[in-house]
């Protein structure tokens, strides 16, 4: 689970199909927005002056077990809207149609109910290939409530990479918008299993209008589907695992609701429940496609009651005008976000003042960084919190404390989590402060791989611990800091080389707008370090030379940048912003 975004700032993220800006007007109820600020944190809760617990170099949650549901997340979100029913659960900040808690329940009853009668059962898979819209839940949970698992698609995929996603699923129905719907036939034309294309947005032929579909009367919405939590599969999103090619991942029902309530246990986070008074406000712009978005932003909103503002894309004048409109409670971020707020000349800060937390997941936010967001807003109650997760941690597994004071970090493990640092040749299990591979364990925990029990077998031992393909290290206090990918670390004369310390270094340097370091083949050394660089604006009169005297004078003499320092107008990224440093490697081999 791993982001970035994809150049400055424009292009900064393709979180979602930058098409699918969706105008199709639905009917919705004004709300008066709350700027109250959030009441003070009660830091009795807290868990920041815990440490891990450790018994033969395993480290056990410093946190204690949060609460286990039997429900599904239908159930689940049905007993939050009985708390929340006239508060507003989501509103598009493209469009502002909105839909309150209760009007989102009847509107999951009525597709669930449509569904059925369209001759869809427990089993089918629904494909959800759609940016962020607030009817996203609405297909997701309809679906989840007949026992149909939910694939979630990236949706700037290109048809063949969605195609092959779908075939591999058998998925038999599809969700997606309007602005997508050429795409969407082409692609249903590859899939034989497809039966039919569920379209958002106005009737076409061709496709079934989902508008339509939500006229349905709800008859047929049942509320005791014969659904094992701790088996059925709720979603499938995508993952390269630690090998190999993309694979579906299982998240049961179990798995994604315990995931939710351990973030927002007591001492794990500042979010709070809704009250008369009071509503988390989160802008959702990392997409729900991905798990960071559709358990940390999604789910953990429904529980806390939040008002949940989607954005279909990133550009960046909207993003901050969305700010502007809605004053967000708390920032769901990526390094690049991070960048963007540290670098931009005009923020307004008064939009910021309901913020209490900016929290940054996806890719390791370094301590410099998290020391620049913190200088850059100058607010003595925010929060910067790191979380780290795999997509097949459901996602998440670690969190750092509420006070700030470990920066560069990713965090304490969350509640009922264990893990281990693996010896990368003995296989031995690790002490504090030495580096090896980190495993993990605990209820969030996927089913495993989708038809696929080979790299299920190859990811989760039979002890039940699985690999995360990270190399990592954990202090005596049980904070853990990620080193590197296990396949990116650089070899130089047999010493190991992390890429993400040498970014962490040039991103300190005032002419670097950010930077991305690669392995380099070399006849003695084995590797080099080699970076690739994208300088500030008005900075271009800064030297190589400059940047690697600044890097090497803080690294011993194997981390220097001795495979030179290439400039570049943007670095490859995927659409959660992740640097694509395979595609360095190529552009480099292919220079040759």
């Amino acid at each position: 689970m791993a982001s970035h975004l994809r150049s400055s700032l424009q292009r900064a993220t393709l979180f979602a199909n930058k098409r699918a800006c969706i105008t199709a007007s639905i009917n919705s109820q004004p709300m008066a927005l709350s700027h109250q600020l959030a009441p003070a944190y009660n830091q009795q809760t807290s868990a920041t002056n815990l440490a891990g617990k450790m018994d033969k170099n395993i480290v056990t949650s410093p946190h204690s077990d949060c609460e286990l549901h039997g429900l599904t997340l239908v159930q689940r979100y049905f007993q939050n809207a009985s708390k929340y029913s006239n508060k507003i659960a989501l509103e598009c900040g493209v469009t502002g149609r909105k839909y309150t808690y209760e009007m989102l329940g009847h509107l999951i009853r009525k597709c669930g109910s449509a569904l059925t009668r369209a001759g869809y059962k427990k089993g089918d898979v629904m494909a959800i290939i759609s940016p962020n819209v607030p009817e996203f839940p609405v297909a997701l949970l309809g679906a989840a409530s007949v026992g149909m698992p939910v694939a979630l698609v990236n949706p700037t995929f290109t048809p063949e990479e969605i195609a092959r996603q779908l075939t591999s699923v058998g998925a038999s129905v599809i969700f997606g918008v309007a602005p997508m719907a050429e795409m969407l036939q082409k692609m249903a034309q590859m899939c034989p299993s497809v039966r039919q294309v569920i379209l958002l947005g106005p009737p076409q032929e061709g496709f079934v209008c989902f508008q339509q579909m939500l006229q349905d009367s709800g008859d047929l919405f049942n509320d005791n589907v014969d659904i094992n939590v701790q088996e059925d599969t709720f979603i499938l999103p995508h993952s390269s695992g630690t090998t190999g090619l993309p694979k579906s991942v299982m998240l049961t029902h179990a798995n994604v609701g315990v995931n939710v309530s351990q973030n927002i246990h007591p001492g794990t986070s500042k979010n709070q429940m809704a009250t008369d008074q009071y509503q988390e406000i989160h802008i959702c712009l990392l997409p729900f496609f991905h798990s960071y978005g559709i358990t940390g932003i999604l789910n953990i909103g429904f529980d806390l009651g939040a008002k949940l503002v989607t954005l279909p894309h990133l550009d960046v004048p909207s993003y901050l005008k969305a700010i502007e409109d809605h004053k967000p409670t708390l920032l769901h971020i990526v390094p690049t976000l991070a960048q963007l707020f540290i670098k931009h000349p005009a923020l307004k800060m008064e939009n910021f003042e309901r913020v209490h937390t900016l929290f940054s997941s996806a890719a390791p936010l370094g301590a410099q960084t998290a020391n620049n967001l913190l200088g850059k807003f100058n607010k003595p109650d925010l929060l910067v919190q790191e979380g780290y997760g795999l997509t097949e941690m459901s996602p998440g597994a670690m969190q750092t404390p509420l006070n700030n004071d470990h920066l560069g970090s990713c965090g304490r493990l969350i509640s009922r989590t264990k893990a281990k640092i693996v010896d990368l040749e003995s296989g031995k299990t690790l002490g504090p402060n030495q580096q090896g591979e980190l495993y993990m364990t605990g209820p969030q925990v996927m089913k495993g791989y989708w038809n696929n029990p080979q790299a299920t077998k190859e990811m989760i031992g039979e002890d039940g611990w699985l690999r995360s393909g990270d190399v990592a290290y954990y202090d005596k206090g049980g904070n853990f800091y990620i080193v590197d990918r296990l396949k990116e670390l650089i070899k130089v004369k047999g010493f190991q080389v992390a890429p993400a310390e040498l970014e962490d270094i040039l991103s300190g340097h005032p002419a670097v707008m950010e930077a991305a370091v690669i392995g380099i083949p070399d006849e003695h050394a084995g590797e080099l370090p080699r970076a690739y660089v994208v300088r500030k604006p008005g900075m271009e009169s800064v030297s190589d030379a400059e940047i690697r005297t600044y890097v090497d004078s803080k690294v011993s003499s194997h981390k220097q940048i001795k495979g030179g320092i290439e400039f570049c107008d943007a670095l490859p990224k995927n659409n959660l912003g992740k640097v694509l440093r395979r595609e360095l490697r190529s552009q480099y081999a292919q220079a040759k």
